[in-house]
């Protein structure tokens, strides 16, 4: 052999070792980000097993979530015009939803799903049937939707006997649905803890329609007082992060290579404007960056860092969402990481939104039972007697003044500025150069259209 190709093999050899040494050193570093990853959420005690966060399985008789879906069934099974009964009251336009509601909402099928909601809503627990083997149903059950519309149903219902003259009916169904939302709160998914937060906010807003007509009950005030009053706890929401960690995290983040190219050809396959050829190679680049292991093993520890930090988030004080997005931002060579997380950060924004709209509406209810006793308006809130009224965005007290013949009460809302009590209003344009449309979350009772009416401005 000539000395010239002893020298091209030693220089090939030079090179495999070097590469051999960059590649272990990239492994030794990527493997121990990832155990400090898994050591500081373990230090925090999260869950580390996804036998600690999904629910031991319960009988039917025990689940509620049996007799919600009987009560969709139901629905569904019942002939109404040409579709069934439950397609005309959930129309996806809105104004043929309504005259649907107008026509059909009286209906005994209508009285007989209600009340099978109400008998779910006495049953210990309510555990969806998530499908641990698809990914895709694990944060998203496919009944989430069809509840969330028999809700719908509920609170056309709930407006239907207020109007008729039937306010104990109305806040029965009122009581009903905050139940029925508070019966999801053990379940690890996001989607499910969201639809939890929604519905109870749905209701609080209805409360305030149906309190223009008559107050509740005594009983009904305490035992709804109580249900608006555990939206304070955010660990729901802390667990459906951690279920989020676990069910799909680390189920994309464990995947055979093969799986995972597969997975994420057929998203990118979606694209019917880039040339299938042009697209393919791009793909292929892409999962190769992907794939290579200590970038895989680094993208998995930045991951569980980002997921770790959406748990301080959501046990901590609101922050503006410019300074979350900051704390929660990645490189982006951290390709399923931010596939996985594109909504981060949502959550504490939505949850201090919907915990806005329950604790407004529990100091307007104290509000009125207050005047109910006393034949005027209070001073100030400390008068209610109701602890923990502050706002969540500011953790200050709740802003309050009586106003005529009625009252308004609010939080500043996200922007954390107090507007005064300005209501929200839609702006015609979405020019993001706009400067933000600003105002607070509010209730003002009566509303101002009835205050015209009755001749008060």
């Amino acid at each position: 052999m000539g000395k010239r190709s002893r020298r091209i093999l030693t220089g090939f050899g030079v090179v495999i070792v070097a590469l051999g040494v960059v590649y272990a050193v990239m492994m030794i570093r990527a493997t121990g980000r990832l155990r400090r990853a898994y050591a500081a959420l373990e230090a925090d005690g999260r869950p580390m097993r996804t036998a600690e966060i999904i629910p031991p399985k319960v009988p039917d008789s025990d689940n509620a979530a049996v007799l919600y879906q009987s009560a969709v069934l139901l629905l569904k099974g019942q002939p109404a015009g040409d579709k069934s009964l439950f397609e005309q009251l959930t129309a996806r336009a809105s104004a043929a939803r309504k005259e649907a509601q107008k026509k059909w909402i009286a209906h005994e099928a209508v009285t007989n799903a209600l009340s099978l909601l109400a008998e779910g809503t006495q049953r210990p627990t309510c555990q969806i049937e998530h499908n641990h083997d698809n990914v895709l149903e694990v944060m998203g059950s496919p009944f989430l939707e069809d509840w969330r519309n028999l809700v719908s149903i509920m609170t056309a219902r709930i407006r239907f006997e207020a109007e008729a003259g039937n306010p104990a009916k109305a806040w029965d169904l009122l009581l009903t649905q905050l139940r029925l939302a508070d019966s999801l709160r053990l379940d690890p998914s996001s989607d499910t803890q969201f639809t939890r937060q929604a519905l109870t906010a749905w209701a609080s807003r209805t409360m305030r329609v149906v309190c223009e007509t008559a107050l509740p009950a005594v009983e009904h005030l305490q035992a709804i007082d109580d249900l608006l009053r555990r939206q304070d706890d955010v660990e729901p929401l802390v667990r459906a992060v951690d279920g989020e960690r676990l069910l799909i995290g680390e189920w994309f983040f464990n995947l055979p290579k093969e799986e995972l190219d597969k997975i994420l050809w057929r998203e990118r396959s979606d694209d019917k404007v880039t040339p299938p050829r042009v697209l393919k190679a791009i793909h292929r680049l892409s999962f190769t960056v992907l794939a290579f292991k200590p970038r895989l093993i680094s993208d998995h520890a930045a991951y569980l860092e980002l997921m770790r930090k959406r748990v301080h988030l959501l046990q901590g004080p609101y922050r503006d969402r410019k300074e979350i997005g900051r704390t929660l931002q990645s490189s982006h060579w951290n390709i399923l990481t931010h596939k996985l997380t594109w909504s981060a950060g949502n959550e504490k924004w939505f949850y201090c939104r919907l915990l806005a709209d329950s604790r407004v509406t529990r100091a307007g209810l104290a509000v009125l039972q207050y005047r109910q006793a006393h034949d005027a308006f209070p001073e100030s809130l400390d008068a209610v007697g109701l602890e923990g009224l502050l706002d969540p965005f500011t953790e200050k007290p709740l802003h309050y003044r009586p106003e005529g013949e009625g009252f308004v009460v609010y939080s500043v809302g996200d922007d954390l500025k107090d507007n005064g009590g300005t209501p929200m209003r839609r702006r015609e344009d979405s020019d993001p150069r706009r400067k933000p449309v600003e105002y607070d979350q509010l209730w003002r009772f009566p509303v101002p259209e009835n205050r015209a009416a009755a001749g008060d401005g």
